[in-house]
């Protein structure tokens, strides 16, 4: 375990965490520029993100490769080789995000997942869904220390990392740790992600 991981106190979520990441995670993309594509008023923004981004948890929470720091500031969730998506009922999925998701929006929701979904690599690999940290604790490390428990295993165990960044900054933060720039997706009338991709080091 690295001094970073140590320092910022990262482990891994329970289940308890839930409702205090959701809205971690909620502020840390507010302004994203992806999700303010996604969603262009503030306040209904302000609204769906939570809910949203419970969903994403509890979906992701029974691979148990969700990580938070020890002030519960920010996470990191990830997917894991054998199902990179983490979604294991599709069809369940889709019906709780229409259900979350004004109808005004729901056609740049499912825009941004197809364009991703069809870009998504096949082979096996630990693929980042969420790393966020709320905007006051931005720049002192906790983002970095959050990855390093994964990217570490990833080292270990021989397997790629994947990602989409969704801002200059985290494309910044993922070149940090290893991961190399692919190439570039965008919805149709969206903003751009950059699809980022880490092969294991020795």
């Amino acid at each position: 375990m690295t001094t970073s991981v140590i320092q910022h106190g990262v482990g891994k979520a329970g289940r308890g965490d839930v409702d205090r990441l959701k809205t971690v995670l909620a502020r840390a993309f507010h302004e994203d520029p992806v999700f303010t594509w996604w969603i262009p008023d503030a306040e209904r923004r302000r609204a769906t993100l939570p809910p949203f981004f419970a969903l994403s948890l509890e979906a992701f929470g029974v691979h148990d490769e969700i990580y938070v720091d020890g002030e519960k500031t920010g996470a990191a969730v990830w997917g894991p080789p054998a199902n990179p998506l983490g979604i294991e009922d599709e069809q369940e999925f889709s019906r709780r995000v229409e259900a979350i998701v004004a109808d005004v929006d729901l056609p740049r929701v499912y825009e941004i997942i197809t364009t991703l979904e069809a870009h998504h690599p096949r082979e096996p690999h630990y693929y980042l869904q969420w790393a966020g940290v709320v905007p006051e604790r931005q720049g002192l490390g906790t983002g970095s220390a959050l990855l390093l428990p994964v990217l570490q295993r990833c080292d270990r165990e021989g397997l790629p990392a994947y990602t989409e960044a969704t801002s200059l900054r985290n494309r910044r933060l993922y070149e940090r740790h290893g991961f190399s720039f692919v190439g570039e997706v965008a919805p149709a009338s969206g903003p751009s992600l950059w699809r980022m991709w880490r092969e294991p080091r020795p």
